[in-house]
Formats: structure tokens, C-alpha cells, sequence
């Protein structure tokens, strides 16, 4: 439940902090993930911003009719296309950037660094064992070692001797 209240106050103090621009917490992630990467599919979308097909098919259609994204054919993959930030995406994703930072350090400052690290690696470690099946990370496609959680719906986490 306090992960739930945590993610629910974030996402409503980061939508106020973005309506002023006519955006949202999850369009800012998604610009956020093409000013990082430069261009990405609208697969690679859904896997980097830990979100589902529709979504993402339906936030690429919205920000391209405001001219903040395009999309063309991908170049080895027929069936794919591409996305990628107009200049006023980028201009915009760095608005939103600039416009949320304090609210980023305040957070931070909660931590001590250690803290901070364990917190990162534990939320990584959640997600990796709650993504769906079939969405596997590289590093979790890697990891041999898992075992089942017995009485519960996790199909499995890392074992012990490969958590940090």
C-alpha cells in the first residue's frame, strides 16, 4: 500500500507540475525516453516507459498531431516504425525537465546515497518480478538462478545469491 500511495501522490504532484504545458506524467516519460535514446520504436516505447501497446500506440498518435513527435518507416523492419522528437519535442521535453527538477531533488534529498542505491536496486528488482511474461529484461532473460515464490501469483525473483 505505501508503494501505491507513493506512486499515486508522485504522479499527481508531477501532473500538476506538467498541466501548464497540456501534458501529463506519462507523456513526459515517453519524450523523456526519446531525448535519451534519440529514436525508438513504439515497441521498445512500451518496454523502456513500462507501459502496454495501446497506451503508448495512442500517446505517439497525440503528441504527433501536437508536433511533438514524428514517425516514419523503420528502416530494417517493414512492420516497425520509428519515433522520434520534432525540435519542439525536445524543446518541450526539456521545459518539462527544467519545470520538475525541484520537485526531482527534493526527493533525492530524502535519501542518503546508500539509501538511494538500495531504493533503485529493490524498485528495479519489484519491477523485474511483476513485468508480465514475455517481457523479460536482458538481464533477467540471463539470470538462470530463480526460484518460484510459493503461494503467491510472482512466477519468480532472482534467488539470494543474486541480489545485491
Amino acid at each position: 500500500m505505501q508503494l501505491r500511495a507513493a506512486y499515486a501522490h508522485l504522479r499527481r504532484r508531477t501532473n500538476a507540475l506538467f498541466e501548464p504545458f497540456g501534458m501529463t506524467s506519462d507523456q513526459y516519460v515517453l519524450l523523456t525516453v526519446l531525448a535519451q535514446q534519440g529514436e525508438a520504436t513504439q515497441q521498445a516505447l512500451v518496454r523502456h516507459c513500462a507501459s502496454d501497446t495501446a497506451t503508448i500506440g495512442a500517446m505517439v498518435s497525440l503528441l504527433e498531431t501536437k508536433g511533438l513527435v514524428t514517425r516514419t518507416p523503420h528502416p530494417r523492419d517493414g512492420r516497425a516504425r520509428s519515433v522520434q522528437l520534432t525540435p519542439a519535442g525536445r524543446a518541450l521535453a526539456e521545459k518539462m525537465r527544467r519545470r520538475s527538477s525541484r520537485l526531482r531533488t527534493s526527493l533525492v534529498a530524502l535519501f542518503e546515497d546508500r539509501e538511494l542505491r538500495t531504493l533503485t536496486a529493490c524498485l528495479a528488482r519489484l519491477a523485474g518480478a511483476l513485468r508480465p511474461p514475455g517481457r523479460k529484461t536482458a538481464a533477467a532473460r540471463s539470470d538462470r538462478r530463480t526460484r518460484r515464490i510459493p503461494g503467491t501469483a510472482f512466477r519468480s525473483v532472482p534467488s539470494t545469491s543474486q541480489q545485491t
